[in-house]
């Protein structure tokens, strides 16, 4: 019973860890926005002026409409962890993560929204 425990949580481990690291990777590039939705709707926004870059040293930066906000990240399982500078870490969930595309389920304000980026 014991052997057939630890090799369960072995096999757990070794399943998160893998997606980890290939999270890790796929994420490291430039992004470019391509659809931002709240409900199934196109919100307003001009999400061509929606830049994402993640280093491979753990910064990021982020533009929007002109405005910057860079820091670090981190990527866990399916959750991207970014902490700007001089505020409070925040959490997105990658609900897809591809060579060529990323898609973030956020949480603005209340409101649900997904953001579609493609690589640049």
């Amino acid at each position: 019973m014991k052997k057939l425990t630890l090799l369960t949580a072995f096999t757990i481990l070794l399943l998160i860890s893998c997606t980890d690291t290939r999270n890790n990777q796929l994420i490291i590039g430039k992004w470019k926005g391509a659809r931002w939705e709240s409900n199934g709707k196109t919100l307003t926004m001009n999400v061509a002026t929606t830049f994402f870059n993640f280093d491979e040293k753990g910064a990021y930066s982020f533009e929007n409409n002109g405005n910057v906000e860079a820091g670090t990240y981190k990527v866990e399982n399916d959750n991207l962890f970014t902490k700007p500078k001089g505020q409070q870490e925040m959490m997105v969930k990658i609900t897809k993560l591809t060579g060529d595309s990323l898609v973030f389920d956020m949480n603005r304000s209340g409101m649900a929204e997904t953001l579609t980026l493609l690589k640049k």
